[in-house]
């Protein structure tokens, strides 16, 4: 079946649904957040062509979250959302590095039943939706997928140093247009199923037709399996992932001496698990992908032979009582880089970890204060970085590949409503 047919299939379905309605079973609702960051940065970095990057900053990030449901005579829910967000810029996009400080970002429709779920738009993929997660003291200031990020890069966006980033989520799809299906949970499991045609984030377009791009994944199918369950006074969640993608135009395909490797295809498994007893959360997280650094946009690195595998460990505890909160997070990764050599091409590694620690007070249901410390440190490797000069072309490096140190003091401010 083609995109088309699919697309057009799924539009059907969800219209179909809706033949006989309710007169009274419209209901829409408002909701949103804003986190807001203040810090001191101490950043040591290598290999870019301006590190001065450090000092005092501030960041924000927020949503606003509109939603329609209608209810029909046959049970079925139909509904309706869109997210529009605000952001400071490229330090709070990492997928799309997109610097608009304000943008929408989701809209998708939706049909529900005893059946299951099935979503149409510009919405997460099953694996993200399915992801369990560590805990965080913190909303959008953690290191694990932050969602603000206090350390540049020597061109002042988000840090990502040869690609390696931080995060235990599978993201690949981000707000692609896509057909999510979700099924009812039973015994505490849940299965996801995604297709996402082509990348099309920020709903800057729908369906791509022009030329293929070099390394563009698309066609990306993702499966995630949620388990969410109480276990007396245990809860417990956990996820396994999978996400698989298929490169349009392989920018090389030839293998050589010097660069042994080609384009492929991208592909990763992501698993966590979270137990919460009474006040006390634990949590932890894995992601292997072929991407180097798992850092996945429109056309990610991704070589054949292991040449750019990565993989990211993420740990968190949290504890609370009354109106307190403290939690601690560590989250380490490494990624192999393919370094091109006449004498014969060969594989070095980069290594990055970062450590948080904070405590958080509750003002009320929609008001939290948080301050705390994080520390970043990356390693480049010499075969990478050589005399931190990364920078330069004539060694095959970029403003991304540089060593870094980072001690982080922040306040974090959130809002809900």
């Amino acid at each position: 079946m083609s995109r088309s047919s699919l697309l057009g299939a799924s539009l059907l379905v969800l219209a179909g649904t809706g033949v006989a309605t309710a007169g009274d079973g419209f209901k829409f609702d408002i909701s949103g957040f804003l986190d807001v960051s203040a810090f001191s940065n101490d950043q040591d970095t290598s290999g870019f062509a301006d590190p001065d990057q450090d000092g005092l900053g501030a960041l924000a990030n927020g949503k606003l979250q509109l939603r329609g449901t209608y209810l029909t005579d046959g049970g079925w829910e139909l509904g309706a959302r869109a997210e529009l967000r605000l952001q400071s810029g490229e330090q709070s996009n990492s997928t799309s590095g997109a610097d608009d400080w304000f943008q929408a970002e989701k809209l998708y429709i939706w049909a529900e039943s005893g059946l299951g779920r099935l979503e149409l738009g510009a919405q997460d993929g099953a694996a993200k939706q399915s992801q369990a997660a560590p805990p965080s003291i913190t909303k959008s200031m953690r290191i694990d997928n932050p969602l603000m990020m206090p350390v540049r890069d020597g061109t002042g966006t988000y840090y990502r140093p040869g690609g390696l980033m931080l995060r235990s989520d599978s993201y690949a799809s981000d707000q692609s247009l896509k057909i999510v299906y979700r099924s009812p949970r039973l015994f505490g499991l849940q299965l996801s199923l995604s297709y996402t045609p082509e990348f099309s984030a920020n709903l800057e377009r729908f369906v791509k037709t022009s030329a293929t791009d070099f390394d563009q994944q698309s066609d990306i199918w993702e499966a995630g399996l949620n388990y969410d369950t109480n276990l007396d006074d245990v809860r417990v969640r956990a996820s396994l992932t999978y996400l698989v993608a298929d490169n349009e135009a392989p920018s090389d395909t030839s293998h050589t001496l010097a660069s042994p490797w080609t384009a492929g295809d991208l592909s990763e498994w992501s698993a966590a698990l979270n137990i919460k007893t009474k006040g006390l959360s634990l949590g932890g997280a894995y992601r292997h992908s072929n991407a180097r650094g798992g850092f996945v946009d429109h056309a990610p690195v991704v070589l054949t032979g292991g040449a750019s595998d990565t993989e990211i460990w993420s740990f968190g505890a949290l504890y609370e009582w009354e109106s307190w909160k403290v939690g601690a997070n560590y989250i380490t990764g490494s990624t192999h880089i393919a370094v091109p050599n006449l004498l014969g091409g060969f594989v070095d590694k980069q290594k990055g970890s970062g450590w948080q620690i904070g405590a958080a007070y509750q003002v009320d249901t929609d008001i939290q204060v948080a301050a705390g410390w994080q520390s970043y440190d990356f390693d480049a490797g010499a075969a990478i970085n050589p005399g931190g000069l990364a920078q330069s072309s004539i060694f095959g490096g970029s403003a991304y590949a540089g060593d870094l140190k980072a001690d982080i003091l922040y306040t974090e401010i959130s809002f809900g409503f």
